[in-house]
């Protein structure tokens, strides 16, 4: 799907953000501080694209949280929100942050230009562990974000392949300023409280000057997506059986869907007893299987359960509690020395609460014919088919939702100082220390294999070859006494629903708790300057040295550690510590000034070599020209080698388990629900890409635009091999897949070990625009500023082949996120000195569901094709939001701000066609919580 240039420059006009300026901020010495480069100089213009959002834009969109504000801009993908981190509890709550659809690891976040430890520390589906939670920064406190949408590893280091996000805390404030906001959505949930407050001063005759702030915030969050009624049409994924006779897709998205191999009072799906279900006292009838059975896992209609298991408890927005408290304090030692020291406490807590075990297939229990808890109808069939024993597909909903929370605080403190060592050239360095302890905890978890032994019943008489005596017991007990897994197994009684003794399910469910305490330690010197003259202006260079240490320990519960928990598995962490020693120099080189024939003329080049302990040493560089051949137009361009070392986690994690559908062609394509277990890779490379971007800028005084090209190619990049390509691999020959799969005694997929490997490559192309307008209107002044960014492809190449995500949509979990073809957010505000109000507007295109799916609407369509879907398209979305301030003078420099807003005025639903395995539709994209208001009050003296 391609938007036509109409529709890309229409959309500028009528999609939000934030954005001030796209290449730097002029300090009061005319000195120019560009997050871009190391370089600081008048008049020098910075190569890197780069975006600045002020701290009274935040302000003014009543957001939170500052990850909430960037993740309207399109060159974000907000994968990590508590909306779209909700279903994963070792992520739950966290807002990361995720330029160009890259994944969050490519993306360097970097406070007042400094690393910060990590606040993440497990990952998911895709999400890797080691991010920076933007709950740790206190908004409040956040003077402006610079973002630097092109490679900067020569500048900054590993990780700044996808850009950089450099957050600049406020340090100049004199005075009180404190704000009380609340809000809830339409729906009377997700109520949130913030209360911040900061206050700064200077002491010592103006030579010193200290900061102290903090914030609150309280999101009480929303339930399951069964709290509006867009999901309660529940919307799913249905497999065909017969296509060539319907005439109807391979592949069918329907209304009212649910699991057809299990249900909550259970349901023998397979076997002479196919279709059985089990009704909720322990009596038997036959399964509806609605309009639409296919040969996988789900039905469309038909089902007795209430609910859809694989949507039901779910947060369909993370709860969330956190505080964070800063304080700063700089000192002017000398008139050529200030030295200054700061530190930051942040404690961030979420919950997810998510279905209990959906179990059928290779994780279904079996049921003998000797257990004492069959009903006599279902004893009576089972001799009838001449069967001993069956596969019980069951949604232990009865048992209650499995609870979890995490919680994580970080702690980071700085010393450094600043030196003016004569003429232009100045000196400055750090030490910093960063800490994040994290706590993953999961209550009412089941133990899978001591679930299977306190199922599978029988009474102690019978069993011993004499009489019933009813004392019903686990048939292990007597079959495996001394082994200590089965002691204190009691027995469960599943058939049907609650029927079994609440005081017995200590042995089959328990607590996964796990901890890690994620440091790192920076110390780092730069000297910058003038070198010397040439005919069009000084040669400014920049030069360092920086030395970092990480570290990850960890520890968790026993259960976790076997990874016998049916979910939450994860052992401790534990490895040598990352050591890395950088060094860096960069050149800002004028060839031609301002008033020359041809206009000014820049160019900027920067190397760093990098040594890690873990993967060797690794050489990062760019190369980047500034031209203004008029007034009113900047060319600029820009080519760089950017690298991303593996984290700790990458290379360490220790083994984990989780469940996902796979396809298994050795057994005709049967879809099943197969553990997988993956963890970390201590040989793992870096990765490298080739970033070139180039872009133009007009500014006409009023009007400013500017469009720039970006291309991203990534080699060697690290991802786990997917399962079922591993599935399919091994059947396809290659026996060094089959290794990493283990069946049961039947030959159906039980598990599939998957880790990380240097075997990807991502390719993106894109252009970017930014249009911004001003001028005097009504006693005030009228504002528009619009972002939008038109995405060419986004293609992932791994052993399964090449596969381009651009355009798609959906959120299929198994696979690959994708970003729409383009994306758009436009703000237009007016003002005065006393009131305000603007209106946003953020544009998503259409696109399609999944992009390895053929729908009607595309060329090439065939219901026979093995990957056709009746419906691949997704609409174009747009979303308004409005909001007003109104100062009030109380005396002095004394003000009091009210203020007001409503995030999704016309309450749009999300699409509701995109389904996961959590969900049926894409929160990374789309708003799932409705209208939302918000009110607030700011006073500052």
């Amino acid at each position: 799907m391609t938007a036509s240039p109409a529709v890309v420059a229409a959309s500028l006009f009528f999609s939000a953000a934030y954005a001030q300026s796209d290449e730097a901020l002029t300090a009061g010495d005319d000195t120019i501080v560009v997050t871009g480069t190391r370089l600081s100089r008048s008049g020098f213009s910075a190569p890197t694209p780069t975006t600045v959002i002020d701290g009274d834009s935040i302000q003014k969109a009543a957001e939170t949280n500052v990850a909430d504000v960037l993740n309207d801009l399109p060159a974000f993908r907000a994968q990590g929100t508590p909306a779209a981190t909700g279903v994963f509890l070792g992520e739950v709550g966290a807002q990361t942050l995720d330029l160009r659809g890259l994944g969050g690891s490519r993306t360097l976040v970097l406070i007042d230009g400094r690393r910060v430890v990590a606040s993440t520390a497990r990952g998911s589906l895709g999400k890797t562990a080691g991010g920076v939670d933007f709950n740790t920064i206190p908004s409040s406190l956040v003077s402006r974000v610079e973002v630097v949408t092109g490679g900067a590893s020569a500048a900054y280091g590993s990780d700044a392949v996808a850009g950089v996000v450099n957050v600049i805390l406020r340090s100049d404030l004199n005075g009180f300023d404190g704000k009380v906001q609340y809000g809830m959505s339409d729906n009377n949930d997700a109520e949130e409280l913030l209360l911040s407050a900061a206050y700064g001063a200077e002491f010592a005759d103006g030579k010193g000057h200290i900061l102290i702030g903090g914030e609150y915030v309280d999101n009480k969050g929303v339930g399951d997506c069964y709290e509006r009624d867009w999901c309660r049409e529940e919307y799913g994924p249905v497999s065909n059986p017969v296509p060539q006779l319907n005439g109807l897709a391979r592949q069918l998205i329907l209304p009212d869907v649910r699991p057809s191999v299990a249900s909550w009072g259970g349901l023998i799906a397979s076997g002479p007893l196919a279709g059985t279900e089990i009704a909720s006292d322990g009596s038997i009838f036959q399964h509806d299987y609605g309009e639409y059975y296919g040969a996988p896992i789900f039905q469309s209609g038909g089902s007795a359960d209430p609910e859809h298991a694989f949507y039901q408890f779910f947060p369909l927005y993370a709860p969330v509690e956190r505080y964070s408290l800063m304080g700063r304090a700089e000192y002017q030692a000398t008139e050529a020395i200030k030295v200054f020291a700061e530190g930051s406490y942040a404690d961030v807590s979420a919950s997810s609460t998510s279905a209990q075990g959906r179990l059928f297939f290779g994780t279904a229990p079996t049921i003998y014919r000797d257990n004492p808890y069959l009903s006599a109808e279902l004893a009576d069939a089972m001799d009838d088919a001449g069967v001993t024993s069956f596969s019980l597909g069951r949604i232990t909903n009865d048992f209650g939702p499995s609870f979890g929370t995490v919680d994580r605080n970080t702690f980071r403190t700085t010393t450094g100082f600043e030196a003016a060592l004569g003429g232009s050239w100045t000196l400055d360095g750090y030490y910093q220390f960063g800490r994040t302890k994290y706590r993953q905890i999961g209550y009412n978890t089941l133990i899978t294999s001591n679930f299977a032994r306190a199922v599978d019943a029988v009474d102690e008489g019978e069993f011993l070859g004499g009489p019933a005596n009813g004392n019903i017991v686990c048939r292990s007990t007597l079959t495996d006494p001394t082994n200590p897994l089965v002691e204190g197994c009691l027995p469960l009684n599943i058939l049907g629903e609650n029927n079994f003794d609440p005081a017995n399910t200590g042995y089959s469910f328990g607590t996964a708790d796990q901890r890690n305490k994620l440091s790192q330690h920076v110390a780092a010197l730069t000297v910058s300057g003038d070198l010397f003259d040439l005919w069009a202006g000084p040669v400014s260079v920049a030069s360092g040295v920086e030395y970092r240490v990480e570290d990850v320990t960890g520890e968790a519960d026993p259960i976790s550690t076997d990874l016998r928990f049916y979910t939450n598995n994860a052992g401790p962490i534990s490895g040598p510590a990352v050591k890395v020693k950088e060094g860096f120099f960069e050149a800002g080189v004028p060839l031609a000034a301002s008033d020359s024939p041809i206009g000014q003329l820049d160019l900027n080049g920067a190397v760093r070599l990098t040594d890690y302990s873990t993967s060797g040493t690794v050489t990062s560089w760019k190369v980047g020209g500034v031209w203004e051949p008029l007034d009113f137009l900047t060319l600029r361009v820009t080519r760089s080698k950017d690298i991303r070392a593996p984290n700790f986690f990458e290379l360490y994690n220790p083994t984990g388990a989780s469940f996902n559908f796979l396809t298994d062609p050795q057994n005709g394509g049967v879809s099943s629900l197969t553990q997988i277990f993956s963890g970390g890779n201590a040989d793992l490379d870096p990765e490298t890409a080739k970033t070139f971007t180039a872009g133009a800028v007009l500014d006409f005084g009023a009007v400013r635009f500017s469009a720039d090209y970006f291309d991203i190619d990534i080699d060697g990049a690290i991802a786990s091999v997917g399962a079922q390509v591993i599935v399919d691999r091994c059947f396809g020959g290659a026996a060094d897949f089959c290794d990493l799969i283990t069946r049961t005694p039947g030959g159906a997929l039980e598990s599939v070990r998957s880790v990380g490997l240097n075997l990807n490559s991502i390719k993106t192309r894109g252009v970017d625009f930014e249009l911004g307008y001003s001028a005097p209107v009504f006693n005030g002044e009228v504002s528009l500023n619009a972002y939008g960014t038109y995405l060419i492809d986004l293609i992932t190449v791994d052993s399964n082949g090449a596969v381009d995500y651009a355009g798609q949509v959906g959120y299929p979990v198994s696979q690959q996120s994708g970003l729409p073809e383009f994306q758009a957010s436009t703000n237009l505000r007016w003002s005065n000195d006393v009131f305000g109000a603007g209106a946003r507007v953020r544009f998503v295109s259409s696109g399609l569901y999944d992009v390895t799916k053929i729908g009607p609407s595309q060329t090439g369509y065939d219901p026979t094709l093995p990957n056709s879907i009746n419906d691949n398209s997704v609409p174009a979305y747009a979303y308004l939001d409005l909001n007003a301030y109104y100062d009030l003078s109380v005396g002095g420099d004394s003000t009091i701000r009210l203020y007001g807003a409503i995030d999704n005025v016309l309450d749009k639903d999300p699409p509701n066609k995109l389904p996961s395995s959590f969900g049926v539709t894409n929160p990374a994209l789309y708003d799932v919580l409705g209208r939302v208001f918000k009110v607030g009050a700011r006073v500052t003296f």
